[in-house]
């Protein structure tokens, strides 16, 4: 292919400085050319002249095929390949081509297709639900886990829907909570997507009783976005449990009329009782954090008179000491005696009852608690 330059018109020269002026094509740092209409080039630019051979040698290639737009790859003279969008603009019985280097958005694409390729070996084994979208918002990558999470089939999925549509599906498939209207619909499309593009989308979907999935979106490359659906409906029934046991413990606490408090493993506070409260008002309004053990030992010492089970509450509550229950009768600088009683309870908590007491003063911290 030779890239030479034709008179592109009869009028003779003019002694104007325009005359004189580079013509702007000719300073064009990629290659422009211009073809007659057999696909004959009849002029290039110095860009083109400077060109490999080898991309001349697929430009010439491209135009004998009879092919218009579209990317085509050369090797430079060091070996390495490059990436060139081909476009073409036809005047008159002449069309004219640019060649624009594209090795950057190459290589993007490129990552971006490693960097799903990863991410399909990473969650294809995993329980997490992943869609990912392009920034055009077309289903790029789905995992299996997707599929036995929403129920939706491979064939649907496979057909590349946009996010509108997948959103739209799971909404039928009780997924998603059912609008009000139309415009509400899609109020709430634009926030979701909008929410995931700043990785700032986080929900909790519960499509069916005791089936709960929590819902994140981030933002990737290129523009694309991916959602990511976890099954935490075991997480979400043993935190249920668990608030119920508190909610039955608090009940029962309340109900009873001996002072009774609970540090768990570290010592911290977990609740106490009104009946505690009313005993210890010192207590009552500090915050969770001074009601610890550390901070309830020296009020209840400087209360009482010396005793070592001060020291065996201390071993039983930080799981020091033996964990078996005990109690014991102390007296207070007053001469008024109060019962100490430790019981440990499960997952290392321990409960504490501390208050009057019409026993007398006297030390039985070694018997165990039946």
């Amino acid at each position: 292919m030779r890239a030479y330059h034709t008179p592109r018109s009869n009028t003779p020269p003019s002694d104007s400085s325009d005359d004189h002026r580079p013509d702007p094509a000719e300073l064009h740092p990629h290659p422009i050319w211009i073809t007659s209409h057999d696909r004959q080039v009849t002029w290039g630019n110095n860009a083109l002249k400077t060109s490999e051979s080898d991309f001349v040698a697929t430009c010439k290639h491209w135009l004998s095929i009879g092919q218009t737009e579209g990317r085509i790859q050369a090797h430079s003279g060091a070996g390495s390949i490059c990436w060139y969008d081909i476009t073409a603009q036809l005047q008159d019985h002449e069309t004219l081509w640019f060649a624009s280097p594209v090795d950057g958005e190459v290589r993007a694409e490129a990552s971006r297709r490693e960097f799903i390729q990863t991410m399909s070996k990473t969650f294809a084994q995993l329980s997490t639900g992943l869609a990912i979208f392009d920034r055009k918002r077309t289903l790029i990558h789905f995992n299996p886990a997707l599929l036995d999470i929403t129920g939706l089939d491979f064939e649907s999925l496979s057909l590349k829907p946009d996010l509108a549509t997948f959103l739209d599906t799971l909404r039928g498939k009780g997924f998603l909570p059912e609008p009000k209207d139309y415009n509400d619909w899609r109020d709430q499309l634009a926030k979701l997507e909008s929410a995931a593009e700043n990785g700032s989308y986080r929900d909790v979907w519960e499509p069916r009783d005791g089936v709960t999935y929590r819902v994140s979106g981030k933002p990737h490359p290129d523009g694309a976005i991916a959602f990511l659906l976890e099954d935490i409906s075991a997480e979400t029934a043993h935190a249920r449990e668990a608030r119920a046991e508190l909610c039955l413990l608090e009940n029962a606490l309340n109900a009873v009329t001996t002072p009774h408090v609970i540090f768990d493993g570290l010592g911290a506070y977990v609740r106490s009782n009104p009946a505690f409260q009313s005993i210890w008002p010192e207590l009552a309004h500090k915050k969770s954090a001074e009601k610890s053990l550390s901070g309830c030992l020296p009020l209840w010492q400087k209360q009482m008179l010396p005793h070592g089970a001060w020291e065996k509450m201390r071993a039983t509550v930080l799981g020091c000491g033996d964990r078996k229950g005990w109690k014991a009768v102390l007296s207070s600088k007053e001469g008024r005696p109060f019962e100490l009683q430790c019981t440990p309870l499960a997952n290392r908590h321990t409960l504490i009852e501390l208050g009057p007491s019409n026993k007398p003063a006297i030390v039985t911290h070694q018997q165990s608690v039946a």
